[in-house]
């Protein structure tokens, strides 16, 4: 079953254990996607993020995906991100936190 969700400039999809994420992850978005996302972190067992369609992004977008990690330790669950666009990649190394994502 897919499940198509906008937050505020983020498109959240999910289709079976992928939620596929597009759009910006930026301060206006963040709230947002950060609670859809949640939601299927709650509700899947193991459940891969691909970011693939994120077309901007700042740190904002690496906090997200650092609280999406904690929310599915916190649950027993287990999350793995999947096409992570270059400069989200750039900046968890300069933050040093590449080990985690």
């Amino acid at each position: 079953m897919t499940q198509v969700s906008d937050a505020r400039g983020a498109t959240i999809k999910l289709d079976g254990h992928i939620c596929h994420v597009s759009g910006a992850l930026n301060f206006v978005t963040a709230r947002d996607a950060l609670s859809e996302v949640a939601k299927h972190i709650k509700g899947n067992p193991q459940l891969e993020i691909n970011l693939s369609g994120v077309s901007e992004s700042n740190s904002v977008g690496l906090a997200l995906m650092i609280e999406w990690l904690a929310i599915a330790r916190s649950e027993k669950h287990s999350v793995t991100f999947n096409q992570i666009p270059d400069s989200l990649r750039q900046l968890a190394g300069v933050c040093q936190v590449d080990g985690l994502i």
